[in-house]
């Protein structure tokens, strides 16, 4: 527990006084994305990281509904219009992750400007040690001004051949932008033999598959309770894979249990 601890303490001095903006991207819509953003930010949190979650999803924001917190007086939308400052419209959730949702209604997309998201994001360099942006999905203005407003893109695919193609297309999106690619999470992942395998993806996108998320009722059980799965079992196999990105992403030294129950713990597991 001491090495963890020491591990910690010269992670957080380390990063004392950089905030790191991370986009959280796709190439497109349904792959898991907002998912993968609630819970590493989730899991950076669990490290001792001041986190903060952004959902920069303007037309089809859905990160609250994730964590718990869909509806509050100032949003993004608000911040954007120049109508609020970035802190307005930051809370704070129980667990000490930090939240700043998107407006919800129709009229909350009138008079604002995707383009105005680098000032917001520079206004929130300092105090955190990450900023995870939840981006739009596609290749629209709202995605495309997100990753260039951030310093690094995680890229969020399935393991299938449109998915992992238009993956790839905003990896070129991002070296365009000479936003620093991290790494690509393959999620929703269920075993099949028709998926392709991480060497695939590795081979067409050119970067590295940083985890393989697995597709499991778990994670949609904790959606249903607008949690996190970090949160909702902190312990399964699931949320130790979110863990373990979590911990490369922040160099600390997490050793993860990635392997799956027996048969007997998973008809156990039925009866909770």
């Amino acid at each position: 527990m001491g090495g963890l601890i020491d591990n910690l303490n010269a992670w957080s001095k380390q990063f004392d006084t950089m905030t790191r903006l991370i986009c959280v991207t796709s190439g497109k819509g349904g792959v898991g994305k907002t998912t993968v953003t609630s819970n590493l930010g989730a899991a950076l949190t669990n490290f001792g990281a001041d986190t903060v979650v952004l959902d920069a999803n303007l037309t089809n924001p859905n990160l609250g509904f994730h964590i718990g917190i869909p509806l509050y007086p100032k949003t993004l939308h608000d911040v954007l219009k120049g109508d609020a400052h970035i802190t307005e419209a930051m809370y704070i959730h129980d667990s000490g992750l930090r939240v700043v949702p998107a407006g919800l209604s129709v009229e909350d997309l009138e008079d604002t400007d995707p383009a105005n998201l680098s000032d917001v994001l520079l206004d929130a360099v300092g105090e955190p040690d990450f900023v995870l942006v939840d981006s739009a999905a596609g290749l629209g203005n709202e995605s495309i001004n997100a990753i260039e407003a951030s310093d690094e893109v995680l890229v969020v695919t399935n393991p299938n051949l449109p998915a992992v193609t238009d993956a790839l297309k905003t990896v070129n999106i991002a070296e365009e932008a000479g936003t620093d690619v991290r790494g690509v999470i393959l999620n929703m992942v269920k075993g099949h033999d028709s998926e392709l395998d991480t060497e695939e993806v590795e081979s067409m996108i050119g970067h590295p598959v940083m985890m393989e998320i697995p597709h499991h009722e778990k994670v949609e059980e904790a959606l249903s309770m607008k949690k996190p799965v970090v949160h909702h079992e902190p312990d399964h196999h699931v949320s130790e894979r979110f863990k373990a990105v979590a911990g490369d992403l922040a160099g600390v030294e997490y050793e993860a249990d990635l392997s799956e129950p027996g048969l007997f713990s998973k008809i156990m597991d039925r009866f909770k």
